[in-house]
């Protein structure tokens, strides 16, 4: 749907906060089954984002997921912060097994992992970064990643505090 431009957004107004504290929550216990630690940091007080909640969540949730499941008794933290009224920055960063530059030049293509080896360890199909990265652009974001092999990953979500409505291309 979303390769096709089939995929709308459903924009509406919540909270924040609470959000970001159910999807910890919902994680929990697959961060328990990897001995990890879960923390969420921000101001209770950051307010709304005008939004499609479906696709933040979905996109947070595969973050923390992927983080969760490259990290072995470590740490997982998702922080969340305005950047001057204008923006809602996530940032999911672990203490995982990190990528090399190699793999992090492919971290969003469809269909890729970091290697064989990985995808018979870990599983997955190599799509949720994909449709993340995708999902947060619809919402006029961006995603950027960060990563050292053996130390950990951070990606960071931008988005705008406001979601314009998409346009529709004009008919021919």
């Amino acid at each position: 749907k979303v390769e096709a431009g089939r995929m709308e957004l459903y924009l509406e107004s919540f909270a924040i906060a609470p959000m970001v504290k159910t999807i910890a929550a919902t994680l929990q216990p697959i961060a328990d089954k990897q001995n990890n630690i879960v923390s969420v940091h921000g101001p209770d007080t950051i307010g709304n984002l005008y939004a499609d909640q479906t696709k933040v969540r979905q996109s947070l949730y595969n973050l923390l997921s992927n983080a969760c499941k490259f990290t072995e008794q470590g740490e997982i933290s998702l922080t969340v912060r305005e950047d001057a009224g204008e923006e809602i920055i996530f940032s999911i960063k672990d203490t995982g097994i990190g990528m090399t530059p190699d793999q992090l030049e492919k971290v969003f293509k469809a269909f890729t992992q970091a290697d064989a080896s990985t995808t018979r360890k870990y599983g997955g199909t190599g799509l949720g970064l994909t449709i993340t990265k995708q999902f947060i652009e619809m919402m006029g974001g961006h995603i950027s990643v960060s990563s050292e092999y053996g130390f950990g990953t951070e990606f960071t979500l931008h988005l705008p505090r406001q979601v314009e409505a998409e346009t529709p291309p004009p008919e021919p």
